[in-house]
């Protein structure tokens, strides 16, 4: 699935834990893959990237222009993406209810060596009638420690990002 490579104007609620206890909590905005705003709640730091510029911002007002990307990051992504879904298997497919709906479900296994060695499982709630992605779930295993994220999406008409 290449949702985030190909989609425009959506919004992530993403969950991430360790050791049964949710450690961060953030809100994605994307209006394309290249264009994205993200705050993390706890630390209340804001980080924009509009192209190849990053920005940071401790109140989400006030921008500083922190890293600028190499002009080929977004090709390097797209790649590093496309070895990762290469790297899929032990695939199955179901159905699931969230709330009152049913979703298409799809549960899979991937291994990953950049940015680090891992293995994760992954389930993937998908709306039948947009083919859209509702939620993901993955539960990864690296260095011995592991992580759980929950991220769940709502496709936005707009997504109006920080101006620095």
């Amino acid at each position: 699935m290449k949702a985030g490579e190909t989609a425009e104007n959506y919004k992530l609620l993403v969950e991430l834990g360790m050791g049964g206890r949710i450690i961060q909590d953030s809100e994605q905005y994307y209006r394309d893959y290249s264009h994205f705003y993200q705050v993390v709640k706890q630390t209340g730091v804001h980080w924009l990237v509009l192209d190849d510029q990053e920005y940071t911002s401790s109140d989400g007002n006030t921008w500083t222009a922190s890293q600028k990307r190499d002009a080929d990051w977004l090709e390097k992504t797209l790649e590093r993406n496309a070895e990762t879904r290469a790297a899929i298997k032990d695939v199955s497919c179901s159905t699931e209810m969230l709330g009152d709906k049913s979703f298409n479900t799809y549960m899979y296994t991937q291994e990953t060596t950049a940015p680090v060695a891992a293995v994760s499982v992954v389930t993937l709630w998908v709306d039948p009638e947009t083919s859209l992605p509702q939620q993901r779930h993955m539960k990864t295993l690296t260095g011995g420690q592991e992580i759980e994220a929950t991220t769940r999406y709502e496709w936005l008409d707009t997504v109006e990002l920080p101006s620095p």
